[in-house]
């Protein structure tokens, strides 16, 4: 599961790191935020109808096109990898519509002595990192779609497991554009999903339990 993350660059950073064009005319802007919550706005790398890569505002949690209503309720902010090409909600975006989806890090809360403590959890040697992701469009009015997103999770493994039993999926560079590509098989891209081997993490003060806190504190470790 990954229900908290954290981007804190900035969109031209982000639009570099990806090798991606700033969708939307670039009217609109990202400010750094470390402590991301389901229904934010967030920035997504995906490909547009001339298969050019862009950046682009989308919902976190994945609204099906089929929906006849508009969202309510516990958005779709994730989706297992292992039956998303199933699920009714996100198999034609797991054919057509993948994304990749910046982040810095992720929090996950461990039990211990009867409370939960929150964990900052980020790649050892990459200040940021691209979760798989799936998008969707939802047709609002005449000409006004929403674009929602979802992130992949798969089984934890290795030494992370014992934190959390799910994690993001997360794909190498050299897999980045294959995976937005709707002509490539997403089943043999994920066969290279990145394990836990490469992940850190730290515990992190309490406060990042508030959606309001945003501040740069939230991922400093505790002492």
């Amino acid at each position: 599961m990954c229900g908290r993350f954290a981007l804190y660059k900035k969109l031209a950073e982000i639009a570099a790191r990806y090798h991606a064009a700033i969708g939307n005319d670039g009217l609109w802007d990202w400010e750094p935020n470390y402590n991301i919550s389901p229904g934010t706005v967030i920035p997504v790398i995906a490909l547009d109808g001339r298969r050019t890569a862009k950046v682009v505002p989308m919902r976190w949690g994945l609204h099906p096109h089929w929906k006849k209503s508009p969202p309510e309720g516990r958005p779709l902010f994730n989706a297992r990898v292992e039956t998303a090409d199933e699920k009714p909600s996100f198999r034609t975006p797991f054919k057509r519509r993948r994304a990749l989806i910046p982040a810095n890090g992720w929090y996950e809360w461990d039990r211990f002595e009867g409370s939960k403590r929150p964990f900052f959890i980020h790649e050892k040697d990459e200040e940021i990192c691209a979760f798989a992701a799936l998008w969707d469009q939802w047709r609002v009015d005449e000409g006004i779609t929403l674009l929602s997103a979802t992130i992949l999770t798969t089984a934890a493994d290795g030494e992370m497991k014992h934190l959390h039993h799910r994690m993001p999926v997360r794909l190498p560079e050299e897999h980045w554009d294959s995976w937005l590509d709707w002509d490539s098989k997403p089943t043999r891209i994920l066969q290279d999903m990145k394990d836990s081997s490469d992940l850190v993490w730290h515990e992190v003060s309490d406060v990042v339990n508030s959606g309001r806190a945003r501040g740069k504190d939230l991922i400093e470790k505790q002492s």
